[in-house]
């Protein structure tokens, strides 16, 4: 009965979607139908009951089918021999509820897949995962077959009749509970315990794969499915290619290397032998871009140069138009070149995160718990300042050990007293008394086998490079410590450390670290989830002792850093700029378009690394007080991931002169890794100058900090000189300065328009739009202001680098920011900070 409905369709369309328009009307009509009887006091059948009581169910089941059944992916499955319109799964579908008269028993559905596959006939992963869409068209159509005999042909109630003809009531019951129990089955099990790619990939060599979790299982899947397409191979015959290759690499008696996993074949380096295996050639197009995308650092660093030099040479075509003098049309150039700059990789950068896909790492499934082999520590290193700092140190402790709760998760404050003339204050030993108190309340309130919290505090000692007392190098010189702490024989290594409270002995064991900073928030599971990409085989680190650097894999992974909701509303400035992702030039990262493109991000401080690997990548590469911020330098060293679905929130300045002293702080640490581009810096204790090993992708991400530090004062200068007359019509170039700076929000708001769904209303984009302009707005007021500042930042900088040598690791902590803020009077303390900026603004 169903194919004869089936016939009706035209061949040429989407068959069964076709059919799914004529259910949703016939199933609505007898709802209809059924709803008025039950109005007029008609006594209804079960069967009747049994639609009015579950028609949300059947509405459910239509949506679904239309979600999970586009045209397209009808199109790939393999036709029905017998009826070539049809799928052939559906016709699978038909067949097994035809024979158990519509009630599923889907255990039982699985061994008739099986069953069919055995016969040689095996299902590509497209079928097996429409079955269950196939089982709802199918069920579907039962239904709505069964209950047109229900209906007389008037379609209308009458009172004097009873709704009973003849059919199976239980039937209209078969179909609703096999509705239901179709809604609510696991097909992700279903699916990997009928396909045969599965099965056949659950022999990787390495063990690997069936110990990963769904989400990259899945992804492996995806690309056999992709590259079965296009090379027209049957899915099995490329998984199984892919498995000898990954046997290949297996030398009885050695561990595995990377290339014996199968995942090496199909989302790593060797993805291009697979495609040898089958002698396949690509076309013109896939060749050129994947000639692109083997030079990434060329095709990133070239394209944005070559936009950049479109821009100053039309500037320079008006300025020469406009018969400006030689060295006003030079001038026009070189003030043009950074604020056009900042527009080209604003624009190169959008359209590399619209052309690549994004590189997601794959993970192990650790859901059960995190390994032995993979104990991890989470710690915050940080300062002790006064009794309430103390006190929110040990509470944001143990709110991550509260979302974060693993037996294999340990949790340490990593301290150092604050700056001081002396060795020693009145007011320390207070201090780190009540931290070891808090620490024992914590491990006595959480008791386990071995207790969770720690304490690692270090005295401090006589730089004379910065004239105080103080904690050896500061974070980074806490984490060296606590390396070299982990990676000790025993607990009496050779460090600064004088309070090590804990059972020591767990230490040992410790091959991850997750470094957050005081303010970081870690969600619930996420270090469970970063400690999983870390264990996976494929980003295991890679460490080349010739080049000094991990040059595969990662020995750090990055989470997605956000803004905690309630940091963005603690102010007017929070609620304008904690939102901003155009503006500013300097402080938003672009991480994910060096994932997707390099298959490497920027570390910015918080993340998971590997202690072994780290420490070999970094140790005795960075001379003793010359860099205050040393991510940027260890990420380029340890090489770093970012892993985009994990996000750690932070807290946003409450005022913008405290965002800008943190800017100040950034571009002083950007601008002291100024030796490692320039190829050579001086070594410790020796003072022998050394070469630097940078590729040319380290040197360009230290230069495009540069070059974004330098962006606002070459707009300064730019509107400096077009209002003193300079380079011709004031109007023009302030016009055309402004555009450089307006053009991120432009992008902003393309992306906006182009991502909008129907849902969206025409106030969201007005409201974004409202947002943008205030952001700009407010960017341009603050221009005078951020230049100055920048460059002052830079230049304090290169004095103390070349000539002092001295306080290149002044550094105030956010919180002793905050304090100092708001001890000053409100809006005028603020005001005098920036008064430099309007003077400056008045002279002109």
């Amino acid at each position: 009965m169903a194919h004869n409905v089936l016939s009706r369709v035209a061949a040429d369309k989407v068959p069964l979607l076709h059919m799914v328009q004529q259910q949703e009307k016939d199933l609505q009509q007898a709802n209809q139908y059924f709803s008025s009887a039950a109005q007029e006091s008609i006594v209804l059948s079960y069967a009747a009951e049994w639609l009015l009581d579950n028609y949300f169910l059947v509405q459910q089941s239509i949506r679904q089918i239309r979600e999970d059944l586009p045209a397209g992916y009808y199109r790939q499955l393999p036709a029905d021999p017998q009826q070539p319109n049809y799928p052939r799964i559906y016709g699978l579908a038909v067949s097994l509820i035809a024979d158990s008269n519509a009630r599923l028993n889907l255990d039982d559905a699985a061994k008739r897949l099986q069953s069919v596959q055995a016969d040689g006939a095996p299902l590509t992963m497209g079928e097996v995962w429409a079955f269950p869409t196939m089982l709802r068209i199918g069920i579907l159509e039962k239904l709505a077959e069964t209950l047109r005999q229900l209906i007389p042909a008037s379609s209308t109630p009458d009172a004097n009749v009873t709704i009973t003809p003849a059919v199976d009531d239980s039937l209209v019951g078969n179909c609703i509970t096999s509705l239901r129990a179709i809604a609510i089955h696991d097909w992700k099990t279903f699916f990997e315990n009928v396909s045969r790619v599965e099965q056949l990939l659950r022999t990787d060599p390495t063990a690997v794969y069936p110990a990963m979790d769904f989400d990259t299982r899945n992804r492996y899947r995806t690309v056999i499915e992709k590259l079965a397409r296009r090379i027209k191979q049957p899915e099995i015959e490329i998984a199984r290619q892919s498995i000898d290759l990954s046997r290949a690499h297996i030398t009885a008696g050695q561990p595995p290397p990377r290339t014996a996993h199968v995942g090496y074949y199909l989302i790593d380096a060797g993805y291009a032998e697979l495609e040898a295996r089958f002698e396949y050639h690509p076309p013109l197009p896939i060749t050129l871009w994947r000639w692109l995308r083997a030079r990434p650092t060329a095709t990133y660093v070239g394209s944005i140069t070559l936009l950049t030099i479109l821009f100053v040479v039309v500037s320079l075509l008006i300025a020469a138009r406009a018969q400006h003098s030689l060295p006003s049309i030079l001038g026009i150039g070189l003030l043009s070149l950074l604020p056009f700059s900042a527009v080209a990789v604003t624009i190169v950068n959008w359209l590399i995160t619209h052309a690549v896909e994004p590189h997601l790492l794959p993970r192990m499934d650790f859901q059960h718990g995190v390994p032995d082999p993979y104990t991890t520590m989470v710690v915050i290193p940080t300062l002790l300042s006064d009794a309430s700092g103390v006190d929110s140190l040990l509470q944001q402790l143990e709110l991550h050990y509260l979302r974060n709760t693993d037996p294999n998760l340990y949790f340490a404050l990593l301290t150092d007293y604050e700056d001081a003339p002396s060795q020693h204050l009145p007011t320390d030993a207070a201090l780190i008394e009540r931290a070891q108190a808090g620490i024992i309340a914590l491990n006595a309130k959480y008791p386990r086998d071995i207790p969770p919290f720690y304490l690692f505090h270090r005295d401090r000692r006589w730089n004379p490079a910065q004239e105080a007392w103080m904690g050896w190098e500061r974070k980074r010189g806490k984490l060296v410590e606590f390396n070299r702490l982990l990676r000790a024989d025993n607990a009496a290594a050779d460090t600064a450390f004088i309070v090590k409270l804990g059972v020591l002995g767990v230490l040992c064991q410790i091959r991850y670290v997750i470094t957050l900073d005081a303010d970081s928030i870690l969600p619930e599971d996420s270090a469970r989830l970063l400690i999983a990409a870390l264990a996976h085989p494929l980003n295991h680190a890679y460490y080349d002792p010739q080049q000094g650097k991990v040059t595969a894999g990662y020995g750090i992974l990055q989470p997605r850093v956000e803004i905690k909701p309630t940091s963005a509303n603690q102010s007017l400035f929070t609620r304008i700029f904690s939102g901003d992702v155009g503006l500013d030039l300097y402080t938003h990262a672009v991480s994910d378009v060096y994932q997707d493109l390099f298959g490497e991000g920027i570390y910015v401080g918080k993340g998971i690394y590997d202690v072994t690997a780290f420490e070999a990548a970094v140790s005795h590469k960075i001379p003793e007080n010359t860099l205050l911020s040393h991510d940027l330098f260890e990420g380029l060293h340890a090489r770093v991931g970012l892993v985009t679905d994990i996000a750690l929130f932070e807290e946003y300045p409450v005022r913008y002169v405290g965002h800008m002293r943190r800017l100040h702080r950034w571009v002083r640490g950007d601008w002291q890794l100024l030796p490692w581009l320039l190829g050579r810096v001086r070594a410790t204790p020796t003072e022998t100058i050394v070469p630097t090993h940078l590729s040319l992708l380290d040197r360009w991400k230290m230069l495009d900090n540069l070059r974004r530090s330098l962006v606002m004062p070459a707009l300064l200068a730019l509107f400096i000189c077009a209002w003193l007359g300079m380079i011709g019509s004031p109007l023009l170039w302030t016009l055309i300065g402004l555009a450089s700076l307006t053009a991120p929000v432009f992008v902003t708001v393309f992306v906006g328009l182009s991502a909008q769904s129907q849902s969206s209303t025409l106030d969201d984009l007005v409201q974004s739009l409202r947002a943008d302009a205030r952001r700009w707005l407010l960017a341009v007021t603050f221009l005078p202001y951020e230049a100055l500042l920048t460059l002052h930042a830079i230049v304090i900088t290169l004095w103390r680098m070349f000539i002092t040598r001295k306080h290149l690791l002044e550094w105030t902590t956010a919180a002793r920011t905050a304090r100092q803020l708001a001890s000053n009077t409100g809006a005028l303390g603020s005001w005098s900070e920036m008064l430099a900026a309007p003077i400056l603004v008045v002279i002109v």
